[in-house]
């Protein structure tokens, strides 16, 4: 399997997503009609707000939500991250559920203590826009990511809302490659662990010359009174080998932000 083929599998993993409006909003707007549940085949390196905009167009008038109302999902009783991409937040809370993933709309009552408040499309193409230059910070310096034209930043955050495989890496590839266009290993690999809804370690680890393992050790080092004996290190819903080459597991299984987005959970 060629490189872009392995690219590709991970880019084309989705999750089967029911999406239901709440049932307390219906009632406190006075709803007789419970409305139908929305299914959606969602790619894994996508974001919800994506969807907004159909969610809203269905299911805001039952609620008779306003135009100052602001659409939030929760799944049980957890508000979910609008900012994290899809795959992150099942791997979350939902790893071992039924499918389809039922997430539950709302309108009302906006959780600001534990979600950022949505502020548009925008906002979430500047928040991917800044997670992939402090990527490109960890693994050249930022230098590559300095030599984007606008074109290229735009053709970028098209081809995840549209979701084109080839339009992304099209551009994506430089950021694998040095200033010179070289292949070469990264400074730093970018990395993030969650656990439990929220970001729990970030740190700094070289690329050459380093396994998934150390990534593993590293954290045990941060938090050395807690016990992973019972837990795993998922990405994109599957435990990666210890022994995997951290340049390679970088360049194949990072996200659309170059993140390799990790999830620590207990083993089922």
């Amino acid at each position: 399997m060629s490189d872009m083929d392995q690219r590709r599998e991970v880019w084309d993993g989705k999750v089967p997503v029911s999406f239901i409006l709440s049932q307390q909003e219906l009632q406190q707007a006075g709803g007789t009609t419970i409305p139908e549940p929305v299914f959606m085949l969602l790619p894994r390196v996508s974001y919800f707000p994506l969807v907004y905009d159909k969610l809203v167009k269905l299911y805001a008038r039952a609620v008779s939500a306003s135009l100052d109302d602001k659409i939030w999902l929760s799944y049980g009783p957890s508000p979910l991250k609008w900012h994290y991409p899809v795959g992150i937040l099942f791997d979350l809370f939902a790893r071992s559920t039924e499918l389809p993933w039922e997430i539950t709309v709302h309108f009302k009552d906006y959780p600001t203590d534990d979600i950022l408040i949505y502020e548009g499309k925008e906002a979430l193409e500047g928040h991917f826009l800044s997670k992939l230059k402090e990527a490109d910070w960890l693994k050249h310096g930022a230098k590559v990511i300095q030599q984007f034209t606008p074109s290229e930043f735009g053709k970028l955050w098209q081809s995840i809302s549209q979701h084109h495989f080839e339009d992304f890496w099209s551009v994506n590839q430089k950021l694998m490659l040095n200033i010179k266009g070289e292949m070469e290993p990264f400074k730093f690999v970018p990395f993030s662990i969650y656990r439990e809804g929220k970001r729990l370690y970030q740190g700094l680890i070289a690329s050459q010359d380093t396994t998934f393992g150390d990534v593993m050790n590293l954290y045990q080092k941060e938090f050395p009174s807690a016990s992973l004996a019972d837990h795993q290190f998922l990405l994109h819903g599957i435990e990666i080998p210890a022994v995997a080459h951290l340049q390679w597991v970088s360049e194949h299984l990072s996200y659309p932000d170059n993140f390799l987005h990790i999830v620590l959970t207990r083993k089922t």
